[in-house]
């Protein structure tokens, strides 16, 4: 689950609404401030898991979708950082430098493996794949 897609659908159907209502007004209705919300929907600010778990609360999102969305970002944060320059295939390398739990990277690089995103080739060459 796309939590990004989400705020903005959720936006644009409550402008549809409410042709006034603002990114302020949504902001405050979902426990946060309006520039956090506004560089989260522009992508210059990475979702972390506590607020994803803010978000979907704000939105009302049962705690599977919550789930979903942690893992959906987990996995983008650690496909940003393979292929990088100075890149570690190391799952404990990926937990310090993306600051997700070691069982967190664990579980995402398993996803990835199973969706075939992410292709190990050699235990010091991965590769990406497109979606």
């Amino acid at each position: 689950m796309d939590l990004r897609a989400t705020l903005t659908a959720e936006f644009a159907r409550r402008r549809r609404l409410n042709p006034r209502f603002s990114l302020r007004a949504f902001a405050r209705a979902l426990g946060t401030h309006h520039r956090t919300l506004s560089q989260i929907l522009e992508g210059r600010r990475r979702l972390t898991t506590r607020a994803i778990r803010r978000l979907g609360a704000g939105l009302r999102l049962a705690p599977e979708q919550v789930a979903e969305a942690c893992l959906t970002e987990q996995c983008a944060a650690v496909l940003r950082f393979v292929g990088r320059p100075g890149f570690r295939p190391d799952a404990r390398w990926i937990a310090v430098m993306t600051g997700i739990p070691l069982d967190a990277v664990s579980v995402a690089l398993h996803r990835l493996l199973h969706d075939r995103r992410l292709e190990m080739r050699s235990a010091t060459h991965w590769i990406t794949r497109g979606e």
